[in-house]
């Protein structure tokens, strides 16, 4: 595996029809707003987590290729 080949995300569109189901039942629902709101406060907290996590393997692995 290249460097940084991990970091691309491949989704199979089975599950991309999937999530797509999902979302589409979910804007259906009466109470949506405030389920929504937590859902996106939720995704940007893991979004930041993410980046700190992939900023420290990116860092890791300059160093392995250093040595």
């Amino acid at each position: 595996m290249k460097f940084g080949e991990w970091m691309v995300a491949q989704i199979p569109p089975e599950k991309q029809f999937l999530i797509e189901k999902q979302c589409r039942d979910i804007e259906r629902h009466p109470q949506v707003g405030p389920l929504a709101a937590k859902l996106l406060k939720q995704c940007y907290h893991q979004q930041e987590m993410l980046q700190a996590a992939v900023n420290e393997i990116a860092r890791l692995e300059l160093l392995l290729m250093k040595a």
